[in-house]
């Protein structure tokens, strides 16, 4: 987590000096600072509506993994059924009794398949956010170009 947090600590000054720049650029600098002050309000909405909808997206994504993988795990499946009998005897081997250990068994296999989904949910969400990126960057490409000039000031 620490080399995450350190690229994204480098990187984060990187994109946001510039972004500032262009959206104040040719504006008084008596205009500047409140359209600095503006597009930061904007830029943290943004970002509360994007972290917002991400969240959204994982618990719908995590609820179609969790229901295509459940279809696959039935309690009828021979191989669902001899998993249960391996997880059973082992939690019989940990001194529990023959009922608990059998519910103990399919909580198990209940937890793995949640597990898996929301493995699955969270790459969507990378996938979606690659796409975003790209998306954007396509569009910078479209971008006006403008000269920074000495009134704009950066929040």
């Amino acid at each position: 987590m620490i080399w995450s947090q350190l690229v994204r600590a480098l990187g984060q000054p990187l994109i946001m000096v510039p972004l500032t720049s262009v959206a104040t650029a040719g504006l008084s600098p008596q205009e500047a600072g409140s359209a600095s002050g503006l597009f930061n309000m904007m830029r943290n909405l943004g970002g509360s509506i994007g972290i917002a909808s991400l969240a959204t997206l994982l618990t719908n994504r995590e609820q179609f993994h969790s229901h295509q993988l459940g279809e696959a795990v039935s309690l009828y499946s021979s191989e669902t059924q001899q998993r249960i009998n391996q997880l059973t005897q082992y939690f019989i081997s940990q001194g529990f009794d023959l009922n608990t250990a059998h519910t103990a068994a399919i909580k198990a296999i209940d937890n793995i398949v949640r597990r898996e989904a929301f493995v699955l949910a969270f790459n969507d969400c990378f996938y979606f956010i690659g796409l975003s990126l790209l998306l954007s960057g396509i569009a910078i490409l479209f971008f006006k170009k403008v000269k920074p000039t000495g009134g704009a000031v950066a929040h």
